[in-house]
């Protein structure tokens, strides 16, 4: 264990037991830290904001960075101070407007893959399914961090109520064949960007070619399991709701990329709404180009 991850871990354990608004606090000085200070990924920050809404002008670019540095911060401060939750404290701070969609699928006894993005507090995202929906069984997935120690970290965090709920990315189909005679929902953070090896379609996004994966669409035609859209979205400091919205019931009937297509549609209808609600500090098209003369050269 690095010295660096052994301060985290000291620091983390303080921050679990303050109150919200000293955890705030500390946000506070981590946006002037990031922002101010170190200017963490902030070109790529505006470069991607640039691209994807043209439309914005300098002073709104400026704006919604800095709306999103500060989200930004509040969310790794709110994904600190969970362990120190209690299961009724995130579960009334996380709520869902529609969950009547999932109830009756349950009720059918059929399972579901649920698609969301790095939107909101997406880590939130697997307990508050888990607290609001008590009976029905759910799994996570998750890709691999580059530090085993952190990654160790959130999925401990993934895992309060739950001992089994994540999924490595890459055993995914093997955990759904093993529950498919059970009603599940599966949940995807689907947002992320492919490996240029793995990159066989492309849309428009935001403005601008963008890869996805197609995995969620290519289980949810070989299992048979309706695809429902996620959206989460910060309703004031601390607090986040969520809306369920249909992409297919009957997936095997689908044409070919139609349920990644409707995916991207819902997403980037979310982004538009609150652009400052997305994980926009990430290298979202650092492959598009590469990408774009792979597909073409086929």
């Amino acid at each position: 264990m690095s010295p660096a991850f052994r301060i985290f871990r000291f620091l983390a354990r303080i921050t679990e037991r303050l109150p919200f608004w000293m955890v705030y606090i500390g946000s506070f000085k981590l946006f002037i830290s990031l922002y101010y200070i170190y200017q963490y990924r902030r070109k790529v920050v505006t470069q991607n904001l640039q691209r994807a809404f043209p439309e914005f002008d300098r002073e709104r670019i400026r704006k919604t960075r800095r709306h999103f540095y500060r989200h930004l911060c509040d969310v790794i401060f709110e994904i600190i101070k969970t362990p120190g939750m209690k299961p009724e404290d995130l579960q009334c701070r996380y709520h869902f407007r529609n969950p009547e969609i999932i109830h009756q699928l349950m009720s059918q006894e059929r399972s579901a893959i649920i698609a969301t993005g790095h939107f909101g507090n997406w880590e939130w995202s697997g307990p508050g399914l888990l607290l609001n929906f008590p009976g029905l069984e759910g799994y996570v997935v998750v890709k691999p961090l580059s530090d085993k120690y952190f990654e160790e970290y959130l999925n401990n965090i993934r895992r309060l109520y739950k001992s089994d709920v994540v999924i490595p990315f890459k055993m995914t189909l093997r955990y759904m064949l093993k529950h498919q005679n059970r009603t599940t929902y599966t949940l995807f953070a689907a947002d992320q960007t492919p490996h240029l090896g793995d990159i066989n379609f492309m849309a428009q996004f935001l403005n601008q070619p963008t890869p996805f994966y197609t995995g969620i669409e290519k289980l949810a035609k070989s299992l048979n399991q309706p695809v429902v859209y996620m959206e989460m979205y910060r309703l004031r400091r601390g607090y986040y709701e969520a809306s369920f919205e249909l992409i297919s019931d009957k997936p095997a009937d689908t044409a070919d990329f139609e349920i990644t297509t409707k995916y991207i549609r819902l997403l980037e209808q979310s982004i538009r709404r609150r652009p400052e609600n997305w994980l926009w500090s990430h290298k979202r098209w650092k492959y598009a180009r590469a990408a774009t003369e792979k597909l073409q050269s086929r």
